[in-house]
């Protein structure tokens, strides 16, 4: 509807928002999520979150279970609030990560483009853990720190381990292997595509919601 209000409760990062409808904005809600699935670079993530919220990033980050960001991003006429769930990959985090993801909208696969290790976990953990717990939620995967690929000095180490950033071909390849909506990349530290990667993110958010109604009013009423 023109001028309505839309709120995605929670989108959280991990390496994921909630299933229910979307409501005008100011009316109650219960906790929705749109989650930001993150591999093993945490960094690079909460600086995505951070950067989209506040307009900048964190020189630091310091572990925990989830951290919590709230944002607000325009579609249409729409206005969506995003409530970001940005958690842990730690091993140590592995048992209680799972507990963020209840009523989740959709998910963000997240990777470091200059850490092939962080690439491959998308694969071998993230895409395993994303369908266990949250199946059939739509799936976004993001390759990070885009700037890092003409970094000399960051060139330089990757290369002495034989070893070569991650190219954007890779990362559709990987996106159509897990079955992901969309592939995008990054650049939190200059915001380069930040917002539209979180635009992106509500909008098809939304579009699952509105099919997931369609679908309900279409099955039939059975008694047995």
């Amino acid at each position: 509807e023109p001028g309505e209000g839309v709120e995605l409760g929670s989108l959280a990062t991990t390496g994921m928002a909630n299933a229910n409808c979307p409501t005008e904005q100011g009316s109650p809600a219960e906790e929705r999520r749109l989650h930001d699935f993150k591999p093993t670079d945490i960094e690079e993530k909460a600086a995505l979150c951070t950067s989209l919220e506040r307009g900048s990033t964190e020189e630091q980050y310091a572990p925990s279970v989830f951290e919590k960001y709230t944002t607000n991003v325009t579609l249409g006429k729409k206005e969506v609030v995003l409530h970001l769930y940005d958690t842990a990959g730690q091993e140590d985090y592995d048992r209680l990560r799972p507990l963020s993801y209840q009523n989740t909208h959709v998910v963000l696969i997240c990777y470091d483009v200059m850490n092939p290790f962080s690439f491959d976990n998308v694969l071998i953990k993230w895409i395993q853990e994303v369908n266990h717990f949250c199946r059939g939620i739509p799936i976004l995967l993001v390759g990070c720190k885009t700037d890092l690929r003409k970094d000399k000095e960051h060139l330089k180490k990757l290369r002495s381990a034989q070893q070569e950033p991650i190219t954007y071909k890779q990362g559709e390849e990987a996106c159509c292997q897990i079955g992901a909506s969309v592939y995008l990349e990054c650049s939190a530290k200059f915001r380069e595509n930040v917002e539209p990667i979180f635009s992106e993110a509500a909008s098809i958010a939304l579009n699952a919601i509105k099919k997931a109604k369609r679908q309900n009013k279409s099955r039939p009423c059975v008694l047995l």
